[in-house]
């Protein structure tokens, strides 16, 4: 079964548009190249929608604002726990501006209570916020850490095959060896994946499996490398996101493959379903995350990418518009609404 276009393949159908020789980066370097074509990775999902998630989000008595998840490219809904068995949907009517609310909810800015609208809030550096109002009057419930929790900030490609957990054989400084002596692709671990030193508490992208190893460069650790006995966690299964004003992000997993574990941590909290970022494309084997059959789309706009500065009624500008025009006929860009226009608006749609 094909399995699409891998980043080498990606990148050799770049310089063909961009008229360079195979391996040949004199004109536009590799790097430029995979960076071009991560735009483009980032472009298809945001016009596709194709990649999703969700997280609980835990409210803090009183404060009306939250960050979304670090890999949240728009959030889509979003849902109030009263309890664990009745919730109220936040998003029913849409995204509320501040506008909106200034103009039909009076007194909203100091209102507590249970939350019954989201509403597009402030930004913290180049992240815009989630806001819910009322303000929530009590602390949801808190989610306490198991086996089924991460504790470090990471994504992965989503399979069937579970999360997958071992222990390293072999002190190194990158290469990890299961002691278990499982071949790692028959596990379904790829290229791309994050795996999580557990022990070290650092993480990284895969960037090669062999038999019984994976290597990855770990970063935000102690050490940043493998010693005999660390624990490690391969996150190749669905995940949900718990976030909170106080801590870092954990990741639930699942045990079961296609679904996830029961939560029961919801009261007081909201349920955020959200559209995600795809994994950088880094390693020459890695797939990108979209479905296969857009792969060959990203390269189209990665050329446009490179040569959209060229030389007005020069051949390159003109190459780059008819790949542009290739890209844009298969995936027709979203059209969002400014908070503005969209005041008299039951619903707000926006790029996040």
């Amino acid at each position: 079964m094909s399995e699409g276009r891998a980043v080498i393949d990606l990148i050799a159908d770049t310089l063909e548009g961009l008229r360079q020789p195979a391996l040949n980066y004199n004109r536009h370097s590799r790097v430029s190249i995979l960076n071009a074509l991560n735009l483009a990775n980032l472009e298809v999902v945001a016009r596709k929608k194709c990649l999703s998630a969700w997280a609980i989000m835990i409210l803090k008595a009183g404060y009306g604002q939250y960050l979304p998840p670090s890999d949240c490219l728009q959030p889509k809904d979003a849902y109030f726990y009263k309890s664990a068995t009745s919730y109220v949907h936040l998003t029913r009517e849409g995204w509320k501006s501040r506008a909106w609310l200034d103009r039909y909810m009076g007194g909203w800015r100091t209102s507590n209570g249970d939350p019954y609208r989201a509403f597009i809030g402030d930004t913290s550096g180049n992240v815009t916020k989630i806001g819910f109002t009322p303000k929530p009057a009590t602390a949801g419930t808190d989610y306490t850490a198991s086996p089924d929790t991460g504790v470090v900030v990471g994504v992965s490609g989503m399979t069937t095959t579970g999360n997958i957990i071992g222990t390293n054989l072999t002190a190194h400084a990158t290469i990890c060896t299961d002691s278990a002596g499982r071949t790692m692709s028959s596990l379904g671990i790829t290229v791309g994946m994050m795996a999580l030193n557990v022990n070290d508490g650092s993480k990284g992208q895969i960037s090669a499996v062999s038999g019984t190893t994976f290597t990855v460069t770990l970063t935000g650790g102690t050490a940043n490398t493998w010693a005999l006995g660390d624990s490690f966690t391969i996150l190749a299964g669905e995940y949900g996101v718990v976030t909170s004003l106080t801590g870092d992000e954990e990741y639930i997993f699942s045990s079961d493959k296609g679904e996830l574990i029961a939560i029961n941590a919801l009261t007081g909290n909201v349920y955020l379903e959200y559209y995600r970022k795809p994994m950088q494309l880094q390693f020459d084997t890695q797939y990108p995350e979209i479905p296969q059959e857009l792969h060959h789309l990203l390269p189209e706009y990665a050329i446009w990418r490179l040569k959209r500065r060229s030389t007005p009624g020069s051949d390159d500008l003109n190459e780059a518009m008819v790949a542009k025009q290739a890209f844009d006929e298969k995936l027709p860009p979203v059209r969002f609404e400014n908070v503005s226009d969209a005041v008299e608006s039951s619903t707000i749609r926006f790029n996040w």
